[in-house]
């Protein structure tokens, strides 16, 4: 994707052109009104997120594409197949779930349980959560209806390793899959009100998605009633021009714009992620050391995700 390191590289001409034909004074105020349109931002965000989350179906929708994400994630986590296509309720994937969840073979002789009993359905439930083992997962092995896979993943008790892999292997983000890790404790399940590793994920990504949207919303509208309001008062056709320290500086002041508006073109590919087209840029961007830079040093990234 040259043409998108192209793009960045023309906004920034174009913020620095725009900036020298201005001049600091003028190009100023349109700096000034981006800090207070950001302010007025921070502050209505969770207003405005709370409200699509009332008034919309945005809310469970998330939760139900991350709850089918997850699933696939976690049987292929458990399968150790990276396109999620396992072949079910084999031995091979029990050994998995079992290495994942710790128990070893020896340590189920022990008790008189073999893979094969696993596999061929000789052992309850119950017997199985005597040893610590998952029997929803081990379930979800053995169901061809997706829905069923889902459920199945929604309610297990998922051993943390497996939770790591499903997070690692999931198609998100590497920045989401980093908040995930960090906040996947007993601490952020209460805050949320969920029980489960699967109802976590999905509560977690809603909100944190919605903040998102929210955020560009708010950004958008504010943007759009502060310009008008500096373009009724004509504020900035009254301002003098001072000669060339001026239209220097306003050069200086146009790339810091230019900069604003790329931060805020990244959070749009962040969101985009779940596209194939939003995926490549994404992988552009990590590509790439100066835009890479630029991506994990956005401020306003890390505001449009401080939902907590």
């Amino acid at each position: 994707m040259d043409w998108m390191v192209m793009a960045i590289g023309a906004i920034f001409l174009i913020g620095f052109v725009v900036g020298i034909y201005k001049g600091a004074v003028k190009i100023a105020v349109s700096l000034a009104a981006t800090v207070f349109t950001l302010i007025v931002v921070v502050i209505a965000t969770p207003f405005v997120a709370d409200k699509i989350a009332e008034l919309t179906p945005a809310d469970e929708m998330i939760k139900s594409q991350v709850v089918k994400a997850m699933a696939g994630a976690a049987t292929s986590a458990v399968t150790g197949d990276s396109e999620g296509d396992n072949s079910g309720m084999t031995a091979e994937n029990v050994r998995k779930v079992l290495k994942a969840a710790g128990i070893t073979e020896e340590m189920l002789k022990q008790h008189g349980v073999t893979i094969d009993d696993i596999v061929n359905g000789k052992i309850t439930s119950e017997d199985l959560k005597k040893y610590g083992i998952s029997s929803s997962v081990l379930d979800g092995l053995n169901q061809k209806d997706s829905s069923s896979v889902e459920e199945a993943i929604k309610n297990a008790d998922i051993p943390k390793d497996l939770q790591n892999k499903a997070i690692e292997m999931a198609k998100l983000p590497q920045v989401f899959k980093t908040m995930l890790n960090d906040n996947n404790n007993d601490s952020v399940y209460k805050d949320l009100g969920v029980k489960t590793f699967a109802e976590y994920v999905g509560e977690f990504l809603a909100q944190l998605i919605i903040h998102m949207v929210a955020f560009l919303c708010t950004f958008l509208l504010v943007t759009i009633l502060v310009r008008a309001v500096v373009f009724a008062l004509d504020i900035v056709a009254n301002l003098p021009v001072l000669g060339f320290f001026n239209r220097l500086g306003g050069g200086v002041v146009g790339l810091l714009i230019a900069l604003i508006i790329i931060w805020f073109l990244f959070i749009i590919v962040t969101l985009m992620y779940v596209t194939s087209v939003g995926r490549e840029m994404y992988q552009t961007i990590q590509s790439n050391a100066i835009l890479k830079i630029i991506y994990d040093y956005n401020p306003l990234l890390k505001l449009a995700m401080n939902f907590r």
